[in-house]
C-alpha cells in the first residue's frame, strides 16, 4: 500500500485562488493523502463538502475588515479599468500608487494567519496560492509548494510584459511603453512587500516575475499545453505546468430555470467574475447589450446583483454554480479569468473574453492569438460588433472541433498525476533526510536564516 501523507492547502482571500488550490487538494486526496484546508472560517463548506479537515485562520487577524483590501482598493477604482492597459496603468495618480499598495495588508494578514495554523498542526507538505513570497513559508523547514492559478506569461520573461493584453506578436515599442507605465505605477506596491520581507531578514522580490514566488523545490502553473507559451520560452526555472485542475462543482445539480427553458435561442452563460461584477457601471451596459440577441443569457450578477435588473431573456442569481453550467451552455462569455478560461475548455465551449484587469488581459489576448474566441474590451464597447460576435462564434463549426480537440488533450493529460508523484517523491526525500515524521511547527522549527531567495546582486 502507497504511503498517505498530510497536505496543508492554502490561498489567499480571492475565489480565483481559493478554487485552484481545492483543484490541487482533490487531485492528491485522490491518491489517498489526507488533506488540510486552511482558510478564513466562511470557506469552511469548501473544505467540508471535499472531505477536508478545515483548519480555520484566526478570524482575530482580520477584524474589524468588511472587505479584503483589494475589494476596498478597487472599490474606489473602477474609473481606471474603463480604459486600455496602458492608459490606465499611464493615468495612476500619486493616491492611486499608494492605494494600490494598500492591497498588500491582505498578504501580511495572511501570513500572520498562516504563522498560527503551523504552530498547531503537523503536516508533511504544505501548497499555497499565495502569489508573492510569505515570510512564514520562506522560513519553514516544511516543503513548501507554490502554485499560480494566474494566466502563466509572467513565467517567460521573452514574452510581452504580464498584465498588459498585448500579443505575442505584438512589437519592442508597445512592450516598452507597457513596461514602463506598469512599473511606475506598482512602485509603491513592490516597494512594500520588499520593506515587509526585508523586515523578516528576507531578499526582496523575485525578478523578472515578481508577482510570484520563486520555488525552492518547484511550483505547478495551470495552462493547457495547447495554449501554453512555447513559442516565447523557455519558462522560469522549477515551474512545471499541470494541463488541468478543475475543482469539483460546490453544489449536486442545476436544472435550466423554467423562465429560460421554452425560450427561442442558444443558451448562453454570461459571467464578469466575483470581483469585477461589482462594476455596476459595466455590468448594466453589458447586459442592455445582451437583452438585445435573439438567445438566452444565465447571468452570474456577482456580490452587487441584488442592484441589478435582468430582462427576459435572461436568468440570474448573485451565485451561480458555474461547473454544472457549463456542460448545459451552447457558449460562455467571460471576463477571462485563469480558471474560467480552462474550465470553459474542459466543457468544450466557444467563448468571448471581455477582459477587465490582470492576466484576464492575457487570456483575452491568447484567446486570440490561438484563433480560439473573440475579444471584447470592456473599455470600448461597441454594440454591433458584439452581437456579431456571438452569432460568428455560434456557428463557426471549425472553432468547435479546434476547442474539442484542446478539450481532449486536457482530458487525456498526465501532468496530473506527474504532478501528484513530484509532491510525494519531494515528501519521501525529505523524510530520508531527516530519518522521522516531519515534527510539528513550532517557534524552534522557525529557521530565521533561512533564506531560499537569492539576493538581486546575486542573480
Amino acid at each position: 500500500m502507497a504511503p498517505s501523507y498530510k497536505i496543508l492547502v492554502t490561498s489567499i482571500d480571492a475565489c480565483g485562488h481559493i478554487n485552484a488550490s481545492l483543484g490541487f487538494g482533490e487531485l492528491l486526496q485522490s491518491r489517498g493523502h489526507t488533506i488540510m484546508f486552511a482558510n478564513r472560517q466562511k470557506y469552511k463548506h469548501l473544505a467540508d463538502r471535499r472531505g477536508f479537515q478545515f483548519v480555520p485562520f484566526d478570524e482575530e487577524v482580520f477584524a474589524g475588515e468588511k472587505l479584503t483590501p483589494f475589494m476596498t482598493w478597487l472599490e474606489r477604482s473602477y474609473d481606471l479599468f474603463h480604459k486600455d492597459a496602458i492608459e490606465r496603468f499611464k493615468c495612476f495618480t500619486q493616491k492611486d500608487r499608494e492605494s494600490y499598495a494598500e492591497f498588500v495588508d491582505g498578504y501580511i494578514k495572511t501570513n500572520e494567519a498562516l504563522e498560527r495554523v503551523l504552530k498547531s498542526v503537523e503536516v508533511d507538505l504544505i501548497i499555497g496560492d499565495l502569489l508573492v513570497p510569505f515570510p512564514v513559508m520562506a522560513k519553514s523547514k516544511i516543503p513548501y509548494i507554490p502554485i499560480a492559478s494566474l494566466n502563466p506569461l509572467t513565467l517567460f520573461p521573452n514574452g510581452p510584459p504580464a498584465f498588459s493584453g498585448l500579443s505575442v506578436h505584438s512589437g519592442k515599442k508597445e512592450r516598452e511603453e507597457f513596461h514602463s507605465a506598469y512599473e511606475y505605477a506598482m512602485a509603491p506596491h513592490k516597494e512594500k512587500i520588499n520593506n515587509w520581507l526585508h523586515e523578516h531578514g528576507l531578499p526582496g522580490l523575485y525578478e523578472p516575475a515578481w508577482f510570484l514566488d520563486r520555488p525552492k523545490h518547484f511550483g505547478f502553473y495551470h495552462y493547457p499545453e495547447d495554449l501554453d507559451y512555447t513559442e516565447v520560452g523557455p519558462v522560469l526555472d522549477n515551474w512545471v505546468r499541470v494541463d488541468l485542475s478543475i475543482r469539483q462543482p460546490d453544489n449536486d445539480y442545476f436544472v435550466i430555470p423554467e423562465c429560460l427553458k421554452d425560450k427561442p435561442g442558444k443558451l448562453i452563460y454570461f459571467s464578469m467574475g466575483s470581483q469585477f461584477s461589482a462594476d455596476l457601471q459595466l455590468m448594466r451596459q453589458l447586459i442592455d447589450i445582451l437583452s438585445k440577441s435573439p438567445h438566452r443569457f444565465i447571468v452570474s450578477k456577482g456580490p452587487k446583483g441584488d442592484e441589478l435588473e435582468l430582462p427576459s431573456n435572461m436568468w440570474g442569481e448573485n451565485y451561480v454554480n458555474q461547473l454544472k453550467v457549463l456542460p448545459e451552455v451552447d457558449m460562455v462569455i467571460t471576463h477571462g479569468g485563469n480558471n474560467t478560461i480552462m474550465e470553459t475548455l474542459y466543457h468544450k465551449k466557444p467563448m468571448i473574453v471581455i477582459p477587465y484587469y490582470f492576466d484576464q488581459l492575457d487570456n483575452a489576448a491568447r484567446i486570440v492569438d490561438k484563433n480560439l474566441g473573440r475579444r471584447i474590451d470592456p473599455w470600448n464597447l461597441d454594440e454591433k460588433y458584439f452581437l456579431e460576435s456571438i452569432e460568428s462564434i455560434l456557428n463557426d463549426n471549425e472553432l468547435k472541433n479546434r476547442i474539442e480537440t484542446i478539450s481532449n488533450n486536457m482530458r487525456n493529460t498526465k501532468s496530473r498525476r506527474k504532478a501528484a508523484e513530484m509532491v510525494e517523491k519531494l515528501i519521501e526525500e525529505t523524510r530520508e533526510v531527516k530519518n522521522t515524521i516531519i515534527p510539528k511547527l513550532s517557534e524552534k522549527h522557525i529557521n530565521d536564516d533561512f533564506i531560499p531567495y537569492p539576493s538581486t546582486v546575486e542573480q
